[in-house]
């Protein structure tokens, strides 16, 4: 039996990447997320037989649950889709630790673990791909532990895809910049924004478009839009100093009160 994981499925983009796979030919696409509601809604979009797995992969004790079902349908995982994440923007005393930890153990850890479960199920010709973020290329002061997390997701998906390479799988580190999703109802927080001026907002199903397209093409990552294009080109021009100033001065961080 021939399968899609979709992890983060409920919403945002790794919704619109499991409806993407619906023409995939494949004989289940499973999706994964804490919502059953929003997966129910998933499901009622698919023409795929879909399973629902309802589980929160910060714990990963759940990952060892989605090995069990791999094992007991002697599935063949072709896509792993690895959508499952979160932000959070604030200065670091006005995160809790663990939160910071949560974001890590979901961000990291599950992408690890469970792309590990998945690899010895794969054959020739499937296809990982890892949500990193425009924000893997750059330190971004009060978004510093989203952005650490993602530029391990983009570092971790290079190399693997090197690893993988002799056995014709391929790994794409999808990197999206400001995208119209419910990110942002957990990322900003109302009582103390640090995050004031969006460049642009990019549509979620055009983001998506071009990462399932570059995935297919087996590239090592994908970027949507010119501006984002445009940033990650600057970050390699200038040094990580003058960009955290740039940040800074967009988002007036540069005046928020020093801590003591």
């Amino acid at each position: 039996m021939k399968i899609a994981i979709v992890t983060g499925a409920s919403s945002g983009m790794g919704k619109d990447f499991a409806r993407k796979l619906d023409n995939e030919k494949l004989d289940e696409i499973w999706v994964v997320a804490r919502s059953e509601n929003g997966l129910n809604d998933l499901k009622n979009d698919l023409k795929t037989k879909t399973k629902i797995l309802t589980y929160d992969l910060s714990n990963l004790d759940n990952i060892d649950k989605i090995q069990k079902e791999i094992e007991k349908e002697k599935a063949t995982v072709m896509w792993l889709v690895n959508a499952a994440g979160f932000g959070k923007f604030n200065s670091w005393d006005n995160i809790k630790t663990e939160t910071s930890l949560n974001m890590i153990d979901l961000n990291c850890k599950a992408v690890v673990k469970l792309t590990d479960v998945c690899i010895p199920n794969m054959i020739e010709g499937s296809r990982i791909v890892n949500f990193a973020s425009v924000a893997a290329f750059q330190p971004v002061p009060y978004a510093n532990i989203y952005a650490a997390t993602k530029a391990f997701l983009l570092s971790y998906s290079r190399s693997l895809s090197y690893e993988l390479k002799s056995r014709k799988i391929s790994v794409t580190a999808i990197c999206p910049y400001w995208t119209k999703t419910k990110f942002f109802d957990r990322a900003v927080s109302q009582e103390n924004k640090v995050v004031k001026k969006y460049v642009v907002m990019y549509d979620s199903e055009k983001v998506v478009d071009k990462a399932y397209k570059d995935a297919l093409k087996r590239k090592r990552y994908s970027i949507y839009g010119f501006i984002s294009n445009a940033q990650v080109f600057l970050t390699k021009l200038f040094p990580a100093s003058f960009i955290d100033y740039v940040w800074l001065k967009q988002q007036k961080l540069d005046k928020m009160p020093k801590n003591k």
